[in-house]
């Protein structure tokens, strides 16, 4: 095992106490930002519309991720089919999206306006043009430094255990990407810069750049 300084395993630590107990920090964010939590079943491809709405998407890897965070969620994105987990009922708003490949870039731009609809009133917040190119930044700076992980991890096999590597990346379902990126870019001694979008594709429609997405 390569000696690793005290940052790192402040970081290291840290992720575990996340992926062990989310609760907290979903707790700590909701009062710091006022925003809601949304929980997904399953896992949004756009997740960077829900953040630019100012909500907190967070997608399950098991029933057990259900009970550690009872009582947090304000809204849930479903699936149209049915969701491998059972979805608690409250009377929550509720959004199904459909899981199946749109046929045409028309149509799946009807399905990511409608979602942007629907974050907007549950959130009171809509997602303009700037926070939705700002999301798009941040998560796409998340993914470059999780690539960044993997290959490390693949580079120096006793960088960490398998447990640790689990963790960090399992942290990212609840932590914004912002703050993700922060641990990640920590773990790795690296300053987390800003992945670029090129010029001419943030000239246009986010809404659009997402839409693609789902193609």
């Amino acid at each position: 095992m390569p000696v690793r300084g005290r940052v790192v395993l402040e970081g290291i630590r840290f992720a575990a106490d996340v992926a062990s107990a989310p609760s907290g920090v979903v707790t700590l964010w909701k009062a710091a930002t006022g925003g809601k939590a949304v929980g997904c079943l399953p896992a949004t491809p756009i997740p960077e519309l829900l953040h630019a709405a100012g909500m907190l998407p967070i997608a399950f890897e098991s029933m057990e991720d259900l009970s550690l965070l009872s009582g947090l969620f304000d809204a849930w994105l479903v699936g149209v089919d049915p969701s491998p987990f059972p979805v608690p009922s409250g009377g929550i708003p509720r959004f199904a999206f459909p899981s199946v490949p749109p046929g045409s870039v028309e149509e799946a731009l009807d399905r990511v306006e409608a979602l942007a609809e629907w974050a907007c009133a549950v959130s009171g917040s809509p997602a303009s043009e700037g926070a939705l190119w700002k999301s798009i930044r941040a998560h796409a700076t998340r993914r470059s430094l999780l690539e960044g992980l993997d290959e490390r991890c693949c580079r120096e096999t006793s960088f960490l255990t398998p447990e640790e590597r689990h963790d960090v990346v399992r942290a990212g379902i609840f932590l914004p990407p912002e703050a993700h990126s922060r641990l990640l870019s920590t773990i790795l001694g690296i300053d987390p810069e800003p992945t670029a979008i090129p010029a001419e594709e943030e000239k246009g429609d986010p809404l659009l750049v997402l839409a693609r997405r789902l193609m």
